[in-house]
């Protein structure tokens, strides 16, 4: 009977995490903040022998300055881009167009010479009342994905300001028998993730400049720009650097078809080197999820989950794997003790 109660009662917790799963995701991203402030705030205390709280000040204040700078530039940036981007992309069209006319199988009423913004257009949005209503629906979700950013923040901020203060909250939830191995397991695990993060941010980093400085060679129009998206996109592994690749052709299209193809091939090396061989160097201290494991959750945190939170799904489960394998060795060492 016992066990039949505990089967149950796990299988309606599952179920209950599944329905509050966005709330869930929310609340860990939440904590993936904290702990990259919490880092932060303990490399600034060895600079600057001060309070925790003003140290925390002063990484949000730092972070709030580089994000809207970097927001400011990159907008200027991309508005200056647009209009030869534009360009550019009409020439392409009008250039295929005028291929397939050569072929002898276009279309009829395809020959006139098209303007390139019309082309565009017509070739992006095929259908503009099909558009107006996706508009609106990604307008919605975009006021949703602001909120779920303001909580993100708000709980990395109150998590940092005092990490110990939550960690005591959680533990007297728990049997008192339980608390000491609870308490071990979440100091790991927050560990674990500070190390992580670091060890990510460290390969995104080197990644931003080596994509920076290859475009900025190949002559790529902002090849900065370029290379801090590459850089950002590089935090989910694998389909980040298939999505980062996307502006990066776009903008090497005025190389030509040889360039464009030296371009993605160099911009391909140096995300493989950087997957394959420095991230695996610098995450030697955490836990590497093999890239079959880490490609299957991408995939089914997207299906089940939404695109968003493929997002926090490695770091996410690379914490769960931890968790599980350090409560198997506990157990294991509290056995051996009582046999």
């Amino acid at each position: 009977m016992g066990a039949v109660l505990a089967m149950l009662a796990g299988g309606a917790g599952l179920f209950l995490a599944w329905m509050a799963a966005n709330g869930l995701l929310v609340i860990f991203a939440g904590l993936l903040f904290a702990a990259l402030l919490d880092a932060c705030v303990r490399g600034v205390s060895r600079l600057v022998p001060l309070s925790r709280g003003v140290n925390l000040t002063i990484v949000i204040v730092a972070m709030t300055l580089a994000v809207a700078g970097f927001a400011v530039w990159s907008g200027f940036s991309v508005a200056q881009q647009i209009d030869s981007l534009i360009e550019t992309l009409g020439r392409q069209l009008h250039t295929l167009e005028q291929s397939i006319i050569n072929l002898g199988v276009a279309p009829s009423g395809v020959g006139s010479k098209p303007n390139a913004a019309a082309s565009l257009v017509r070739f992006l949005f095929p259908d503009l009342h099909q558009l107006f209503g996706e508009a609106q629906s990604a307008f919605t979700v975009t006021l949703g994905g602001i909120g779920g950013v303001v909580i993100i923040l708000l709980i990395g901020g109150f998590v940092a300001a005092d990490p110990d203060l939550y960690r005591r909250g959680v533990l007297e939830l728990l049997p008192a028998r339980q608390r000491a191995n609870a308490g071990l397991l979440l100091g790991e695990i927050a560990l674990f993730l500070r190390r992580w993060l670091i060890g990510q941010l460290l390969s995104m980093l080197v990644l931003a400049i080596l994509t920076w400085i290859m475009l900025a060679v190949m002559g790529v129009p902002s090849a900065f720009l370029l290379g801090m998206q590459a850089g950002l996109f590089n935090f989910i592994p694998y389909l980040g650097a298939v999505i980062g690749g996307v502006p990066v052709l776009l903008m090497a299209l005025p190389l030509g078809g040889a360039g464009v193809l030296v371009t993605l091939s160099l911009y391909t090396v140096i995300h493989v080197a950087i997957a394959y061989v420095l991230t695996p160097i610098i995450q030697k201290e955490a836990v590497h999820l093999p890239p079959a494991l880490t490609l299957a959750s991408l995939v089914l945190f997207g299906i089940l989950f939404g695109v968003a939170s493929v997002a926090v799904a490695t770091p996410l489960v690379a914490a769960l794997r931890h968790a599980v394998l350090r409560v198997r060795e506990l157990r294991g060492a509290e056995a051996d003790g009582t046999a």
